[in-house]
């Protein structure tokens, strides 16, 4: 499988997702388009609301089994809100490896990535158990515990991207009655 890089307008990801399966349902024949995003708790008028954003802001991906045939390009280029193919327009190219292995690492959690599960040790610092930070707590550049967030740095398309993903305290009482 190659693994294709597109940038959307901002906040339109959905739509044109949508868009795409509307107009043209034979692509989901050959190709499959991935739009991932993150469950976050979101403090509004003093009430906890989940909502749901974008895990990579304005970017999709496109899983194909071989080369992008012209005809996907011309396809996706028609559709309202496409800005372009990574590294450009005109040099489309596959993800690098290690862009996969993180694109990967998220796609296990399905397409919507919900909150890790983790304890803080005798020395304050995170430890993941489960979820989509397992894995990943050497990228992690900043905790807030208020808001519940880790915030994680990965090199993706050789440029460094933030990204700020949830996650639950399991109270100490249980991490010591679960060992």
């Amino acid at each position: 499988m190659l693994y294709y890089a597109l940038q959307v307008a901002t906040g339109k990801e959905s739509a044109f997702v949508s868009h795409v399966n509307r107009l043209f349902p034979d692509l989901g024949l050959t190709h499959r388009l991935i739009h991932l995003t993150r469950e976050l708790t979101i403090r509004r008028q003093g009430k906890y609301l989940k909502e749901t954003r974008p895990l990579f802001s304005s970017y999709l991906f496109l899983e194909s089994n071989g080369k992008l045939a012209v005809g996907v390009i011309d396809k996706l280029k028609s559709v309202p809100d496409f800005y372009h193919f990574l590294k450009s327009n005109t040099n489309i190219t596959p993800l690098s490896p290690s862009d996969v292995s993180i694109l990967q690492h998220f796609l296990t959690m399905g397409p919507k990535v919900g909150s890790s599960l983790v304890i803080f040790d005798e020395n304050d610092r995170i430890v993941v158990l489960e979820g989509p930070l397992k894995g990943l707590e050497g990228n992690i550049i900043k905790v807030d515990r208020r808001k519940k967030r880790a915030k994680i740095r990965v090199d993706f398309e050789n440029s460094p991207m933030t990204i700020d993903l949830a996650f639950e305290v399991m109270e100490k009482e249980t991490s010591i009655q679960k060992n």
